[in-house]
């Protein structure tokens, strides 16, 4: 718990907490203008009207979210990298791979408050405009659970690129990379290309139904651990040049 809140202190220096919070109110604030503008033509979609609500803005909300972990990622490791921190810490009593462990928890608890407020933004927009017995609050909750899990291996294996290389372009550039070729592999159906944490997170904005799916969760769970385990494995050792 000590190692938690002192991480913490130093993430607060990185930054890191201004751009999920930034890229959380940017997804509400975009969700609310995109309905205004285009709520007719929401509505008058052929699915459900929580269908339309939900999957229909979460595209661009999406890639808020996906720049913001990218951003943040790339910025929670600069701070270990400088002076070469991070090789002192092999020489003192700190547990780097408890290290690692608490800037995952960091990220993803960040992530955490960005969706809530992203999808308490939907939930006002279904509660206000949607008609009497239209809005469902389970559904929101399911879909808002979805797309937390479907992002998490994104964070999870740029966190791990990140603490590998010192360079902070590197993983800003395979996120830049994974963003393109997730946009361009999402509307395939092969399921093959689940293993691309960014076409995964993806899913449910090109889902024609916001109930989400049991078998891209199971993979985003199984993915995000192992890109953890791999992330803790490697951080037992020194190899940072």
């Amino acid at each position: 718990m000590k190692l938690l809140f002192t991480e913490l202190k130093k993430e607060k220096r990185t930054g890191i907490i201004a751009v999920m919070l930034l890229a959380g109110a940017l997804g509400a604030v975009y969700a609310f203008l995109n309905y205004i503008v285009r709520k007719d033509s929401l509505l008058d979609l052929p699915m459900e009207p929580m269908d339309a609500l939900l999957t229909q803005l979460y595209g661009v909300i999406m890639i808020l979210n996906l720049f913001g972990i990218v951003v943040s990622v790339c910025m929670i490791y600069s701070m270990e990298f400088r002076g070469n921190a991070i090789k002192k810490m092999y020489l003192l009593p700190v547990s780097v791979p408890g290290m690692y462990f608490c800037k995952f928890l960091i990220l993803t608890a960040l992530l955490f408050v960005a969706v809530a407020i992203e999808n308490l933004a939907l939930a006002v927009i279904g509660i206000t405009n949607l008609e009497s017995g239209a809005f469902q609050l389970e559904l929101l909750v399911l879909f808002a659970g979805y797309s937390f899990l479907t992002s998490m291996p994104t964070v999870s294996f740029l966190l791990l690129v990140s603490s590998r290389c010192e360079n902070m372009w590197i993983p800003l550039g395979v996120g830049v990379a994974g963003f393109l070729s997730g946009m361009s592999l999402a509307n395939y159906p092969t399921n093959i290309l689940l293993i691309h944490p960014v076409v995964l997170m993806l899913r449910p904005a090109v889902a024609m139904s916001a109930v989400p799916n049991s078998m891209i969760s199971v993979i985003a769970i199984i993915e995000t651990l192992v890109f953890l385990l791999i992330g803790l494995g490697m951080a037992k050792k020194l190899h940072y040049e």
